[in-house]
């Protein structure tokens, strides 16, 4: 007997049950908002951190860390990946593409935990939060993101009890 355990994961189509409860297990208290992607020249899939620190320096905005909320409905199976986007003259700007071609996010603000430049070659990120049928199977977990060059980072747990 095969069972197919491909996820697919895609923007939520709303807010719903499944996207508050992932929310609340994040400890946020923080409504999720749709974003479309702002296509800007020179930016990677995979490095929001990059794009939106570059842009910054450029144009001018800030930083707003948090995360892009992932779900496969079919599966039972709904995620939350780190992010950075960009408020500028009061709007909200996602920069980076996606390596699955979605044209909109859903993204949910996070002020509490550490988040940004650690310093010329690193940045505190998280690992994502993942959820099947209502049941967290991994939370997320303080990371280093060091940059080994402009291709490749390397990923470095940071061990701590306390929201780094």
């Amino acid at each position: 007997m095969k069972i197919n355990t491909r996820i697919n994961p895609k923007t939520p189509k709303k807010i719903n049950g499944s996207v508050r409860f992932l929310v609340r297990s994040l400890g946020l208290k923080t409504t999720p908002i749709y974003f479309s992607l702002t296509q800007i020249p020179n930016t990677r899939a995979g490095y929001c951190f990059n794009n939106c620190e570059d842009y910054i320096k450029e144009n001018g905005g800030d930083a707003i860390y948090g995360w892009m909320i992932w779900e496969d409905r079919k599966k039972g199976f709904i995620e939350a990946e780190f992010h950075v986007v960009i408020k500028k003259e009061n709007q909200y700007l996602d920069i980076t593409p996606r390596y699955n071609y979605e044209d909109k996010i859903l993204f949910v603000e996070d002020n509490t935990r550490k988040s940004g430049r650690m310093d010329d070659e690193s940045w505190y990120s998280w690992s994502n939060i993942k959820i099947v049928d209502n049941y967290v199977s991994e939370m997320a977990e303080a990371l280093k993101i060091k940059e080994l060059n402009h291709e490749n980072s390397e990923v470095i747990p940071l061990y701590t009890k306390e929201k780094a």
